[in-house]
């Protein structure tokens, strides 16, 4: 409104039951220059021309010709369209001009009025009016700058030297008024009295605290800004500004961890800008390689660090991955000039557009790893109590001679060794005593044999000796006999002498037996009868023989039958943490319970099973029931446990498989996390599809354990490609800790080799504190063993989470 004629082309709404008024006004005002829009005689239809037009001012009689009043539709008018409105009332008693004042107008007229004094009222109203406006949109364009810098302003007024009363203004912008007690409520209690302090001290201050706007709500750091003024009169007024800075509160907390990482984490770091120029490096760089962050700023890695470049595709391909990221072995060298092999990652930083801005490279020095992979490579093929071979190297010579032999050369022979009477032995002396007689035999076994030939102990007191270039049965039988009388010298113990025989079965590789699993179970075969003829002798597998392998035949029919007939059960034994003293999951176990054999052990038809397509039948069985029992359990309230599966070979090369474990977890509705795979070496051994399926499954988010680790698998240079969370150290290396060096050495191995990797490990056959007690100083996480409990039925092992104290056990 910049001048008269502009006020005079305003639209204006006459709200006016008597006509002879509402007429003469219309006239007085089109005489004034305004335009008007419409006559109504009530607040109903005022209130809909209001809604409808285009009004700029509404000129309102109070009583109209219909229940409501002109103060109750000029409030409405007000609050829903911001129309002003002018009253003209021939009324003016007390209680008129109060309903008046509730419905804030913009001026009151008593009738009867002169035409310059409407002229007059209607131009006060106007401009009031458009001030209002402008005062609004100003404290809009306010409001939305403090939420743009996401602040609000308070206000306090002291009172007296201790209580304050403030006036906050939240977002959007809302004065309230408080008194100083009633602010420290919503700051957090930690932070209270520095308020105090800085308020009655300080003339200005600024003070992060943490602010909640309203009790139960959580605290977010904010920035207070204020200033103390004081009037000619004495009062004192707080004046400032709260600053939400939570977001970047917690930023810079994130900043400071991330550099607490980057200076003491012992992986090497590098910052290279896009450029692959050095910006920075943090202490385990300069610690592992040698070299200072001045000597390296502004160089390329390529150039210094890496014994190879990286090819020239390298970080093109990297920038362009949709990953961003590889990992890998690389090698590196110390300024010293040494070199050494390193676990490389490295990743690209990309700014808020997309563009490349930084090259981030870790890397770890692997070469202890690598140490320990060659002793682990050593003692994956020899039996670390005997030093003789182990499994492994069992089924590496047989096949490589079965795969080199020629007719000329001869066949070759097996014989499988059982010494009889050690049990004895070992029961009664004790391990230790136990484990001297068998390096002693194996030492005898080595000098009865040629250079040529190998020597393997396969477990407990069995013996494998592989001959190649056989000509004849009656070679074998030489070196039966005199293996058995090697045995039977006597041995001279740490207390006493002992004398014990041998049981040998024999094989010699033929058309009808010419493959490694063959031989092994024909020379079983044989064994198994020499014992049953009386021991101390050797048996040479013949026709008779095989039928008796027929007969194991149908035990692995049986076992087909054992699922439908109700003979399998599945037992379970405790996994026990040690960090936390408590159960964290269980192992399932197959057994069978046969109506006329009785309990046969596992050991005697796995392997059967495994050798058959029964052990896909069964393990799917034993899948399915572990699930349904912890599904009992988690019913029943028992904590959270993960239950422990064994997986074989033939049920990973089955292509269903994955399928079939997605499908039984969720029939019972088992969260994957719950369920870990066990899976043995020799498991591991199989072709790319196994390995494809191990990923598949470790994304579904079911874990992956290594079973007997250390017995079965050779390459363990690709542990670390393997999608593996834990590791299993096979009972045999446990069974004679602390006493015996080489398996705390082999332990320990493990253990460094799995730390590295990032991998848990669980111990088997943990059977004393003494042995618990060494696990636990060489750093294992887990374990498992009759210590704790022998493997149970559901209903028993239901009973014993629920009263077991395992923090007792452990003391």
């Amino acid at each position: 409104m910049n001048s008269h004629s502009t006020l005079r082309s305003y639209r204006i709404l006459i709200v006016e039951d008597e006509k002879v008024t509402a007429l003469d006004l219309k006239l007085t005002l089109e005489d004034l220059g305004y335009t008007v829009m419409a006559c109504v005689g009530n607040g109903e239809a005022a209130i809909a021309a209001a809604e409808d037009q285009d009004i700029d001012l509404i000129l309102m009689d109070i009583h109209l010709d219909t229940a409501m009043l002109g103060t109750e539709a000029a409030k409405i008018i007000m609050q829903r369209f911001g129309i002003p409105v002018l009253f003209l009332s021939a009324y003016t008693d007390d209680q008129t001009l109060e309903e008046a004042s509730d419905s804030l107008p913009y001026g009151y007229m008593v009738k009867p009025f002169e035409k310059r004094e409407v002229d007059a009222a209607i131009r006060i109203a106007l401009t009031r009016h458009h001030a209002d406006l402008e005062l609004r949109r100003s404290e809009e364009r306010l409001r939305l700058a403090l939420e743009a810098a996401r602040m609000s302003i308070w206000e306090w007024t002291p009172e007296t030297d201790i209580e304050l009363q403030v006036a906050v203004q939240h977002t959007p912008p809302q004065l309230i008024s408080e008194n100083l007690d009633d602010l420290l409520v919503n700051i957090h209690p930690d932070d209270r009295d520095k308020i105090r302090q800085q308020i009655t001290s300080h003339h200005r201050f600024q003070q992060p605290v943490r602010f909640s706007k309203h009790e139960g709500n959580e605290y977010r750091w904010v920035e207070l800004f204020a200033s103390l003024f004081r009037w000619e009169n004495g009062d004192r007024r707080v004046i400032g500004v709260l600053h939400d800075v939570h977001e970047r509160y917690l930023a810079d907390e994130q900043l400071r961890q991330a550099n607490a990482v980057f200076n003491s984490t012992s992986e090497g770091i590098l910052i290279t800008d896009s450029q692959r120029r050095v910006l920075n490096v943090n202490p385990a760089f300069s610690h592992i390689t040698g070299y200072s962050q001045e000597d390296v700023r502004g160089k390329n890695p390529d150039e210094f660090l890496h014994a190879r470049r990286h090819s020239d595709q390298f970080y093109p391909r990297l920038v362009s991955d949709a990953q961003g990221h590889w990992s890998g072995e690389i090698a590196c060298q110390r300024k010293s000039g040494e070199f050494f092999p390193a676990w490389e990652h490295v990743c690209t930083v990309l700014n808020d557009d997309g563009e490349l801005q930084n090259f981030v490279i870790t890397f770890s020095d692997i070469a202890e790893l690598r140490r320990a992979e060659k002793n682990l490579a050593t003692l994956a093929y020899m039996d670390a109590l005997t030093g003789v071979g182990n499994r492994v190297r069992l089924e590496q010579v047989v096949r490589e001679a079965l795969a080199d032999r020629t007719e000329a050369q001869g066949n070759v022979g097996v014989l499988y060794l059982d010494l009889d009477g050690f049990k004895l032995i070992n029961d009664t002396l004790g391990h230790s005593e136990g484990d001297l007689l068998l390096r002693v035999m194996a030492d005898r076994f080595k000098q009865s044999i040629r250079e040529e030939d190998t020597v393997v102990r396969i477990g407990g007191d069995e013996f494998v000796i592989v001959l190649t270039g056989v000509e004849h049965e009656d070679n074998l039988k030489v070196v039966a006999e005199k293996l058995l009388l090697a045995v039977q010298e006597p041995v001279t113990l740490s207390r006493e002498k002992v004398e014990v025989s041998a049981s040998i079965g024999i094989v010699m590789s033929r058309p009808s037996v010419q493959e490694y699993e063959e031989l092994l179970k024909a020379a079983d075969t044989a064994l198994f009868e020499a014992k049953r003829r009386g021991k101390n002798r050797y048996c040479i597998y013949d026709f008779a023989l095989a039928m008796e392998f027929n007969e194991r035949l149908r035990i692995e029919r049986n076992l087909k039958q054992a699922i439908r007939k109700g003979e399998l059960a599945v037992e379970f034994q405790p996994l026990v943490d040690l960090h936390s003293a408590r159960v964290y999951g269980v192992e399932a176990l197959c057994r069978w319970y046969h109506d006329e054999l009785g309990m046969i052990p596992p050991d005697r038809f796995i392997p059967i099973a495994e050798q058959s397509d029964a052990i896909v039948d069964i393990g799917a069985w034993v899948l399915r029931e572990s699930c349904r029992e912890l599904r009992r359990w988690m019913d029943a309230g028992v904590p959270e446990l993960v239950v422990s599966v064994n997986v074989s070979a033939r049920q990973l090369t089955d292509s269903s498989f994955s399928e079939l474990l997605t499908a039984t977890l969720t029939e019972f509705n088992i969260p994957a996390a719950q369920i870990e795979l066990e899976i043995t070496e020799t498991a591991l051994q199989a072709n790319d599809h196994v390995l494809r399926q191990l990923e598949h499954i470790r994304k579904s988010g079911v874990g992956l354990a290594i079973d007997d680790f250390g017995t079965g698998y050779s390459s363990l240079s690709r542990l670390k490609e393997l999608p593996f969370d834990r590791v299993k150290i096979d009972r045999s290396f446990v069974r004679d800790l602390p006493q015996d060096a080489n398996d705390i050495e082999i332990c320990r191995a493990i253990m460094a080799l799995c730390q590295v990797l990032h991998l848990r490990v669980t111990a088997e056959g943990v059977e004393n504190h003494d042995q618990l007690e060494m696990l636990r100083e060489l750093g294992c996480c887990c374990i498992q063993g009759y210590l704790f409990s022998r493997p149970m039925r559901p209903e028993l092992m239901a009973d014993w989470l629920q009263q077991a104290d395992i923090r007792a056990m452990l003391e």
